[in-house]
């Protein structure tokens, strides 16, 4: 991506700043000078922006050989290749033209970027440029009308945009998140949950292409994925892939042999333990291993510092093997109910047996109950419940299901972490996991990012008045 130009020190006594006008060998071009400082970290996305939203001077638009300009349509934003908006609608020297705009720092960079050789670049109807420094042609030869913003761009948007860019801050626009309305905020808020929502979904997708549009083996990876949280996601997805699901069914009516096959296929049982149930488990599944052909993942995956002894992968395993039972393998106690409760219930199983008095083998405790909380149970159906749902949803066209998935995130309290702490202190509280979700979303996919641009609330704040 081309430097930004758009880098403005306003002087300590300076007040309400002018428009960028047209400079002079001395003062006004050590100005520019500052403005083109190639330090700054945008160029084109700023320039994009302020032409979409007709943040610039259009009195007396002019293109560059002094025809008259007057844009009816700007254009809409488009982040993949090609044009950078669409739509367009401008009336050139008295004619109408309607097709796509191209935006560059400066105009040399047409040729630069190797448009003139791009058919996918003929329809560009205008091209919009901050700095002029030579002509650009079409493929077909056709001479671009050029439109020079550098005269026609107020320096305070500038200032605003480099403040959120430059801002330390955890959300860039802290300090001035109480100027947009709240109505601005909930609305963009329902559509960050949205994109989240298709994000996850599409992560499900691709996993159900992969296992042969499978959906119970890919609810099986979602689901065992989800159960390892952060910490053990990847183990718990190896052992999916090392366990396929129709052969975990074809043994859900025997906790041995579900057990054996779970720790077996986790690479849990590759060690001589001492207590005599695991070492029955390991002798299980030597014989399951043989007659189905399967392999275990490295022990060495799985990790057990730092959680607390009810969130060990030994613990959630054992949990595993309870609900493939309780569930009779189809999980739809988990997947067609509305109500959440519903779906907690169908989650709230316990390990017994051996493991009412172990967190791990050869390691005897008091006697605790191993029951999949509430907690766990939550967070199971907002990460792979619901991600699920919602992918189902496209990929089956029932729609419903993205329904259900949305109306299960609106019935579960809101998540606590250091992400919805930040936000409440802002003024931003949760009221449900769908609302705590999507502020997850924007501090990760949009702040952390400083994408203000392409975000409503950065947006708002870019557009007041100057």
């Amino acid at each position: 991506m081309p430097a930004n130009p758009f880098l403005f020190r306003p002087g300590p006594s300076a007040g309400p700043l002018p428009l960028l006008g047209p400079y002079s060998a001395q003062g006004d071009a050590g100005r520019i000078r500052q403005v083109l400082d190639p330090a700054f970290p945008y160029g084109e996305d700023l320039l994009q922006f302020l032409w979409g939203a007709r943040l610039f001077d259009a009195r007396g638009l002019r293109t560059t050989d002094g025809q008259a300009v007057d844009v009816l349509k700007p254009g809409r934003i488009q982040c993949g290749s090609g044009p950078d908006l669409n739509d367009a609608l401008v009336r050139i020297d008295g004619q109408l033209w309607a097709g796509n705009v191209e935006v560059h720092v400066h105009s040399s960079e047409w040729d630069a970027h190797g448009h003139q050789r791009d058919p996918a670049y003929n329809n560009v109807v205008l091209h919009v440029v901050y700095a002029y420094d030579s002509e650009a042609r079409t493929a077909s030869g056709v001479r671009l009308p050029t439109v020079e913003l550098r005269t026609r761009v107020h320096h305070d948007r500038i200032a605003r945009h480099r403040a959120l860019m430059c801002s330390r801050e955890e959300v860039p626009c802290a300090r001035q998140l109480g100027r947009v309305p709240p109505e601005r905020i909930s609305f963009w808020l329902e559509r960050v949950l949205v994109e989240r929502l298709e994000r996850k979904a599409a992560e499900v997708e691709a996993l159900y292409h992969r296992l042969g549009g499978d959906p119970a083996a890919t609810f099986h990876h979602v689901l065992l994925r989800g159960l390892g949280c952060k910490v053990n996601a990847d183990p718990f997805a190896m052992l999916a892939h090392a366990l396929p699901l129709r052969t975990l069914l074809k043994h859900r009516d025997d906790r041995l042999r579900t057990e054996a096959l779970l720790f077996g296929q986790a690479g849990l049982l590759q060690v001589d333990h001492a207590d005599p149930y695991p070492r029955a488990l390991r002798r299980e599944h030597h014989l399951l291993a043989r007659l189905h052909g399967i392999r275990p993942v490295p022990l060495a995956a799985w990790r057990f510092g730092g959680l607390r002894p009810a969130n060990f992968p030994t613990v959630r395993i054992a949990q595993l093997a309870q609900l493939v039972a309780a569930c009779d393998g189809t999980f739809e106690a988990l997947l067609e109910q509305d109500d959440v409760r519903a779906v907690r219930n169908a989650l709230d199983v316990q390990a017994g047996g051996y493991w009412e008095t172990h967190y791990r083998f050869d390691q005897a405790t008091r006697p605790a109950p191993k029951r999949l909380g509430r907690s766990t149970a939550d967070g199971l159906i907002i990460n792979a419940i619901v991600p699920y749902l919602f992918a189902l949803a496209r990929l089956r066209g029932r729609p419903r299901l993205a329904d259900r998935a949305m109306h299960l995130l609106e019935q579960l309290p809101p998540e606590h972490n250091a992400v919805t702490e930040s936000w409440a202190a802002l003024g931003l509280e949760s009221r449900s996991a769908a609302r705590s979700q999507a502020l997850i979303e924007l501090r990760n996919a949009y702040c952390a990012q400083h994408k203000c641009l392409f975000c409503v609330i950065g947006s708002e704040l870019l557009q007041r008045p100057v």
